[in-house]
């Protein structure tokens, strides 16, 4: 009979991010939608943002050996994405100026205090904002399909040609990490950012942006039909974190895993539940 690990601690501390993420991005696209000072229609993405999307990845594949280029693109999105997101958070609960204002004190915190916790709290608020408002301006339907089509991209991307983990490793080094640094304790939260990007896959690990944005994308775009079906949807990612958590202490040798699959998988099944249940 096989037993299945479970570190409990690990897993702990990816969920507080990923819930933490979860319900301030949902909430903040409750609000937005409820604000009469921001429109933010549904559409569908067309073959022009999929050419986009894919000039962009190709970019970062190109570019991956050119060790300047890359560091200073990665540091100037990861910055664009922060500020972005936190102003859009900021702007669900303050008025203008205020959220500009509150967004640009964050963003000299990010960059006064380098640490682990100042890094997460950062990509919180990034992920968090700009998918509130990117799930707000699609519809379901296109959130599942872009759910399915880029967790295919990501086993293509980890497995086969493997350049997801080069553009990562890029990332690490140039010290603008597109993810959540979970640390091996809480006390590991104050960590330097420096040193635990020197630990990453040993003492510390990376949960990419991507597999919490493209589902939160996913469970905002549900805001619009029905607050519940949006909770019980994001309920089941969460689900789908636990059983990517499993594969991931469960494999024979360490190495980085598709992590999007699994947590796509449960959130558009909890999506089929929570329209039969609710609808």
């Amino acid at each position: 009979m096989v037993r299945l690990k479970l570190q409990l601690k690990l897993f702990s501390r990816e969920i507080l991010l990923f819930t933490a993420t979860l319900l301030l991005g949902l909430f903040s696209a409750y609000r937005i939608l409820g604000s009469k000072s921001v429109t933010i229609l549904p559409g569908e993405f067309n073959i022009t943002d999929f050419i986009v999307l894919g000039i962009f990845i190709a970019v970062l594949v190109l570019a991956r050996n050119k060790r300047r280029f890359i560091s200073f693109f990665y540091r100037c999105f990861l910055i664009l994405i922060i500020f972005t997101g936190s102003q859009l958070i900021f702007g669900a609960f303050f008025v203008s100026p205020f959220d500009l204002m509150l967004s640009l004190i964050f963003l000299t915190i990010f960059f006064v205090y380098k640490n682990v916790l100042i890094h997460n709290i950062g990509i919180i608020l990034g992920i968090a904002g700009v998918s509130a408002a990117v799930g707000l301006s699609i519809t379901p339907k296109v959130g599942v399909i872009l759910l399915i089509v880029l967790s295919f991209y990501d086993i293509i991307s980890v497995y086969k040609t493997k350049h997801m983990i080069h553009m990562a490793k890029s990332m690490i080094q140039s010290g603008a990490i597109f993810g959540f640094i979970v640390p091996p304790s809480l006390g590991s939260f104050l960590t330097n950012k420096g040193e635990a990007q020197d630990q990453v896959g040993q003492q510390f690990m990376i949960l990419g942006s991507g597999d919490i944005g493209l589902p939160l994308i996913m469970v905002c775009s549900l805001v619009r039909l029905s607050l519940g079906v949006a909770l019980i949807t994001g309920f089941f990612s969460l689900i789908g974190l636990f059983f990517t958590h499993l594969i991931f202490v469960n494999q024979t040798k360490r190495s980085p895993m598709a992590a999007l699959p699994p947590i796509a998988t449960m959130t558009i099944i909890g999506y089929v539940i929570a329209q039969s249940i609710i609808l």
